[in-house]
């Protein structure tokens, strides 16, 4: 594969489990459990030899500065016509009309990022040192009129620079507002008004079986601006990517590099998820996966109004995590132990110490970090849960109530 087609894969084992849970309403089967290889759809091309002044631009990445900050609070206050996680009513559309009404509002991004291990090249006595460079592509959403993108964090994550391109060709510099890791969601912001934001349904109410379109740039600006067609094949997929645990919409609507961070789209063109990843395997054909709108549009408004996630609920503790396979490696003890306590924190307040084992959160069985925040990141601040804790050999259940 050439460079401008490399993709990123989510591990270096090309392997790693994910599993349907039980339905939690009326839908029906059998729990599933197989081993897959998922790959974040961006796609990446490194850069030329030709390096970039290892200082020039400066990272974007993350929180807003404090100047910033209160000029986005601002703009969206006065000036923001974000869509709400509503549906829209009307008749079902056309596929044409779908792609015409739907494609103004998706963009594509173009990041460039210090290359993985490329280290610093040096010049002739006297010259700068230079670094290399690689440019990631993917896809975007237009929230508001005034300029707000909702994408990827894995795209514009370490990017130095962000280049969004409409459909029409026009080019504007973009900065990112923030980014959120454990969701994947970020927000980017240009310079402009008047755009054409995307209309955005309610993820809530999918069913299996309804018609899911995504518009994308596979293979970069090669293919961009593709419509694929496609269906919701399941709901509420818990599957792990990297090392966190998200739950996605799943669909059969072809996924390619360079659709990440792109919409997934509805009948009556509502933006109803945001494409993430894509099951990469010689056995598999037609299985992706997207964020739940409501899920993704929380995260970009906190991101917009704070710079961060808000409301996240805190333990109050750090944990060791360690498969069985890496305790016995190194000699320490599998699964979650505490190994500190915060003072005031909610754990403390809870009665957990020093030493304790984490085997379950309200009831479900956890053995790592991704799952432990991944179960507690269902509840919100100031809900009481319960936490199973191994302690001098007993089991010992401790009643925490959640905190900021």
């Amino acid at each position: 594969m050439d460079d401008n087609n490399r993709v990123i894969i989510v591990n270096s084992d090309g392997d790693y489990e994910w599993q349907r849970k039980a339905p939690k309403t009326k839908r029906t089967g059998k729990v599933l459990k197989t081993i897959i290889s998922l790959m974040l759809v961006a796609a990446v091309s490194v850069g030329s030899a030709a390096a970039y002044l290892h200082f020039a631009g400066g990272k974007t990445t993350g929180a807003a500065t404090a100047g910033s900050a209160s000029t986005v609070i601002q703009q969206v206050t006065k000036t923001s016509t974000i869509g709400t996680a509503e549906s829209r009513d009307g008749t079902k559309k056309t596929i044409p009309e779908i792609y015409a009404e739907c494609v103004k509002s998706t963009v594509l991004l173009t990041c460039k990022r210090p290359a993985t291990n490329s280290g610093l090249f040096f010049g002739f006595y006297g010259q700068q040192p230079t670094q290399r460079y690689s440019t990631v592509f993917g896809s975007g959403v237009i929230m508001s009129s005034d300029g707000y993108i909702i994408t990827n964090h894995h795209i514009v994550e370490e990017a130095e620079e962000v280049t969004v391109t409409m459909y029409d060709d026009t080019e504007y510099k973009g900065t990112v507002v923030g980014s959120d890791a454990n969701t994947d969601i970020a927000v980017v912001k240009i310079d402009a008004t008047g755009l054409d934001a995307a209309t955005f349904g309610d993820s809530s109410a999918l069913l299996v079986g309804e018609e899911a379109y995504a518009i994308g740039n596979p293979l970069n600006t090669q293919l961009a601006f593709t419509l694929t067609c496609g269906h919701v094949s399941a709901l509420e997929r818990e599957l792990f990517i990297e090392d966190r645990m998200l739950s996605l919409i799943q669909i059969d609507t072809a996924i390619n590099p360079g659709n990440s961070g792109g919409p997934v789209i509805d009948s009556n063109g509502n933006v109803i998820g945001i494409v993430d990843a894509k099951v990469v395997t010689t056995d598999v054909e037609g299985i992706a996966f997207a964020i739940p709108v409501n899920d993704a549009l929380s995260i970009a408004r906190s991101i917009i109004d704070y710079g961060y996630v808000v409301g996240r609920p805190m333990l109050g503790i750090t944990v060791q995590s360690a498969t069985p396979q890496q305790a016995q490696l190194y000699g320490v003890d599998a699964g979650i132990t505490v190994v500190e306590v915060s003072q005031g924190s909610c754990a403390e307040k809870g009665g957990m110490k020093v030493g304790d084992k984490i085997t379950h959160f309200n009831g479900v069985a956890i053995s790592t970090t991704s799952e432990l925040n991944f179960q507690k990141e269902k509840y919100k601040v100031g809900d009481t849960v319960t936490v199973t804790v191994e302690r001098e050999g007993k089991s010992v259940v401790l009643n925490i109530t959640l905190g900021n």
